[in-house]
């Protein structure tokens, strides 16, 4: 970005935790799916409607668990001073909040000109100044502190009883929130996750060059045994660990030789 011109875009956040702190303003509209965000070392959720300020000069980090699409306006702290809309990004507003819904559906597009940004943002700032943006509350389950821990300790034996105690819920609450979030339940969400880390596992190489046994890649994905894996990836993929690691050290090796000639 210039260090003088504000620029507008759609932006689509990876499912993994990532960290930032930058120059400039930034205030995030969620459009279509969501993410989550800790600014300042409070949590938000970015959904649709909801306007999320992140200050100047804060780190702040963030994780999409799902596909998603936030307008993403990136300002100059001077523009914004100049504007008189740096009230925006003051701190008790970095929790997130949703806006009236007529400024949700007015807000600029990617291309829009400089004199419709800010425009928009006096009506914004003007709005909240009003109170008529409603503050969000810091979700209970976050997201950013459960998904890698649960992704760090696979080979853990979880049970829903146990996560939702980690977010201070009840488990039915738990469960209901979890499945709303990531479009899952917690344990179909695990045995993906489990069987993605065992893919990985099934082709990798240990240091002395060898192949990790079906029962220790097993172990350490969190399934029962062997034979437990073997049927949960077969259940998965239509074929055992074993063929599905011969098929793709087949295809590495094709990769390869298509590279030297």
């Amino acid at each position: 970005m210039s260090a003088h011109a504000p620029l507008i875009e759609h932006r689509h956040y990876p499912d993994r935790v990532l960290s930032d702190r930058h120059d400039f303003q930034q205030l995030l509209l969620g459009r279509g799916g969501m993410v989550e965000l800790e600014v300042g070392g409070r949590g938000l959720r970015v959904g649709p409607g909801v306007l999320a300020p992140v200050p100047s000069g804060e780190t702040h980090h963030y994780l999409a668990p799902g596909a998603n699409d936030i307008l993403v306006l990136d300002l100059p702290v001077a523009w914004c001073q100049a504007l008189g809309v740096e009230g925006i990004f003051e701190n008790e507003r970095a929790r997130g909040y949703r806006a009236p819904a007529s400024l949700v559906e007015a807000a600029p597009a990617p291309g829009a000109g400089v004199e419709a940004l800010a425009r928009w943002l006096s009506r914004l700032q003007h709005a909240l100044d009003e109170g008529r943006g409603r503050p969000l509350p810091a979700p209970r389950l976050r997201l950013l502190e459960l998904l890698p821990r649960l992704r760090g300790e696979l080979a853990h034996p979880w049970r829903v009883k146990e996560m939702a105690a980690l977010c201070h819920l009840s488990e039915a609450v738990f469960a209901r929130q979890f499945r709303e979030l990531l479009g899952v339940p917690p344990a179909v969400w695990l045995r993906r996750e489990r069987l993605a880390l065992a893919r990985q596992l099934l082709v990798a190489r240990t240091r002395s060059g060898s192949a990790m046994a079906l029962s220790e890649v097993a172990l350490v994905c969190g399934f029962h045994d062997a034979a437990h894996f073997s049927r949960v990836f077969r259940e998965a993929h239509d074929v055992s660990p074993g063929a599905w690691r011969r098929q793709a050290a087949t295809a590495t090796h094709n990769r390869s030789e298509s590279y030297k000639t």
